[in-house]
């Protein structure tokens, strides 16, 4: 565990350890367009992106947290070779339908406004004080004409407000939006038409009108899968033994049929496994050997504590008395 440690009691060289802290990282941290490079998409979610181009629909993508669904609409775009022709939405509880499309800087032009006023009395126009959006970007609003279409992520709108997706409907279905402040209709050319790839979690139900616009998937990962993810993965930090892949699998798989708070997601587990076996003071063998036996000898896995919420959610897990 001493190659570990970062962080120590006692007396350790500082700068020492923030270079192996910024080496290791520079592994797990990185941006979504490289670990797209790797994702593993299923036959069934390959269909359904496959229809949702074909439809030119938007795709949205369910699943438990950590699924995977963010990672798929910036695999698509990898695949496409868009990823630098990605535009995000975060939704938060107090986002808007049209912060989507365009933003009005209000503000901004009421006080402008106001001086000009105290000035001379002319009118500011709110042309300048707009922004494009995510859509209005692809839209090739305020820009040069887009020449391919964009990959659009509304990511986790169950956060939004009551109305949002019914908000969305001509936007998402039709391609099209007003820009209320000046009244200036923005039609997307049919030949970029954008790719809207939209996440939920699936924490409040969203309205019919909205679903029925949409191709719809959920994300489902199986042994099969979670042994595809794992191996990709763990590859990328030359962890590549057969047997550690299947009992990490079987074990990650099984954890859903145990009594506990929450269920450790896949990406938090691959990301634990290659921690462990790298730095976790242990050889893979040792490692198999506990994640096989799900009693006390489990719990001395390296960190293994960190991926539950207590240690009676880990006693729960690993079958502890």
């Amino acid at each position: 565990m001493a190659e570990f440690e970062l962080i120590k009691e006692g007396a350790f060289d500082r700068d020492d350890a923030l270079k192996r802290r910024n080496e290791r990282v520079a592994s797990f941290a990185r941006p979504y367009r490289e670990f797209a490079k790797n994702y593993q998409a299923t036959g069934p979610l390959l269909a359904a992106v496959n229809v949702a181009l074909s439809l030119g629909r938007p795709l949205l993508l369910t699943g438990e947290p950590g699924s995977g669904k963010t990672l798929a609409a910036w695999w698509i775009a990898d695949r496409l070779q868009l990823t630098d022709h990605v535009h995000e939405f975060n939704v938060k509880s107090d986002s808007r339908a049209r912060d989507i499309c365009y933003e009005f800087d209000a503000v901004s032009w009421y006080r402008k406004s106001q001086l000009a006023k105290d000035l001379n009395g002319a009118e500011v126009p709110k042309d300048e004080f707009l922004r494009p959006g995510p859509l209005g970007k692809a839209f090739g609003w305020r820009g040069a004409p887009p020449k391919l279409p964009s990959v659009v992520l509304i990511d986790e709108i169950d956060k939004a407000p009551r109305d949002f997706p019914n908000d969305l409907l001509l936007e998402l279905d039709q391609m099209r939006f007003t820009i209320q402040e000046i009244d200036k209709p923005i039609i997307c050319p049919a030949d970029v038409r954008p790719i809207i790839v939209i996440t939920s979690n699936a924490e409040r139900r969203l309205p019919d009108p909205f679903l029925r616009r949409c191709v719809i998937h959920r994300i489902e990962l199986d042994i099969s899968v979670s042994k595809r993810i794992l191996t990709a993965r763990l590859k990328e930090f030359d962890v590549p033994n057969a047997e550690l892949i299947e009992a990490a699998a079987t074990f990650w798989v099984d954890l859903g049929l145990k009594p506990l708070a929450r269920k450790p997601t896949i990406d938090e587990f691959w990301r634990w496994l290659a921690l462990a076996t790298r730095h976790g003071g242990k050889p893979a063998a040792a490692i198999v050997a506990a994640l096989k036996i799900p009693s006390e000898a489990t719990r001395e896995l390296p960190f293994i504590d960190t991926l539950f919420s207590s240690p009676a959610d880990l006693k729960a897990a690993t079958g502890g008395a």
